[in-house]
């Protein structure tokens, strides 16, 4: 996923009159730093917020950096709905993020310590994170956390890096995804909004992608078809049916404020929405917003016995 949205870089927009000053956008947090996150989560699934530390340390030995996450901490959680803890655990497991020179995410590590800081946070019985604990031998959630990670770094820097492009300009790629259930065209959008007068010397970049049309339709159509075979195979009196999907769309949006010389993000706001009708039912509509808010009045020391 990550490779794919990196190749929203490129050249320089167009431009029309008097061309604005181009930025080049390119990772340079200073090594070592210190960071503190303020993330929350508002979903169907999930609400909560949580706060933790980012470091960034050189890799030793080795070229590169390493972001280690460190005194995560729970805040509360909102009061309505019933959270998912599948979900949850997924949202607080903060594995390290193995960056390259440029600043391209190539690996993650402590995947392990990282799952068992999150259960410990979540859960204050002893017998119940071993429940918990079972779930880390699904190679299924193992792959979910790889995700959110790389998805969380894309919209944090990886987008950005690289690109080049003047304040009022926006770039748009169409690019070509392969899916288990059939091809698909992803509509990408980049747009620099400018300056942020409420955040001295920050910019505001946008970066949207769509997914939609009778591709897409049909992807998901086959998935549901898929799962709904998987049920009736566990279950034969599972009340699941045949249904006709008459439209399906995926939108994500990223608002950026940051640093244009490093990178360095001041606030951070996701939100994907899904949207599909089934043929004879109200259109269904799924939506998840994600913040993140970042305090670079830190201090950090080189962490000891990096790799």
């Amino acid at each position: 996923m990550l490779s794919v949205l990196m190749l929203l870089g490129g050249g320089p927009a167009r431009s029309e009159g008097a061309s604005p000053p181009v930025t080049t956008f390119k990772f340079a947090w200073p090594v070592p730093s210190r960071v503190g996150i303020t993330e929350r989560i508002d979903s169907d699934r999930e609400h909560a917020s949580l706060k933790y530390d980012g470091v960034l340390t050189a890799r030793k030995p080795g070229s590169g950096s390493e972001l280690h996450f460190e005194n995560l901490q729970q805040l509360e959680p909102a009061a309505h709905g019933t959270p998912d803890t599948k979900a949850l655990l997924a949202t607080f497991t903060k594995p390290d993020l193995v960056l390259s020179g440029t600043g391209a995410l190539t690996d993650l590590a402590g995947l392990e310590p990282a799952f068992e800081r999150a259960v410990t946070v979540l859960e204050t019985d002893p017998r119940a994170r071993e429940t918990q604990r079972a779930r880390w031998d699904s190679p299924l959630f193992q792959t979910v956390l790889r995700d959110r990670a790389e998805l969380t770094w894309t919209a944090w820097v990886g987008t950005w890096n690289g690109v080049r492009l003047a304040p009022g300009q926006e770039q748009t790629k169409n690019v070509a995804l392969r899916h288990p259930n059939g091809p698909l065209e992803q509509r990408s959008t980049l747009r620099h909004r400018g300056a942020v007068a409420e955040t001295p010397g920050a910019v505001r970049l946008e970066w949207e992608t769509a997914l939609d049309g009778a591709p897409y339709r049909q992807v998901v159509a086959r998935t549901r078809e898929l799962r709904c075979s998987a049920a009736l195979a566990r279950n034969a009196s599972d009340p699941c049916a045949a249904e006709v999907l008459e439209s399906a769309s995926s939108v994500t949006t990223v608002e950026l404020i940051t640093d244009p010389d490093t990178l360095r993000p001041f606030s951070v706001r996701t939100v994907h929405t899904e949207a599909f009708t089934v043929k004879g039912r109200p259109p269904i509509i799924q939506r998840e917003q994600r913040t993140y808010d970042f305090d670079w009045n830190r201090k950090a020391k080189q962490r000891p016995g990096n790799r």
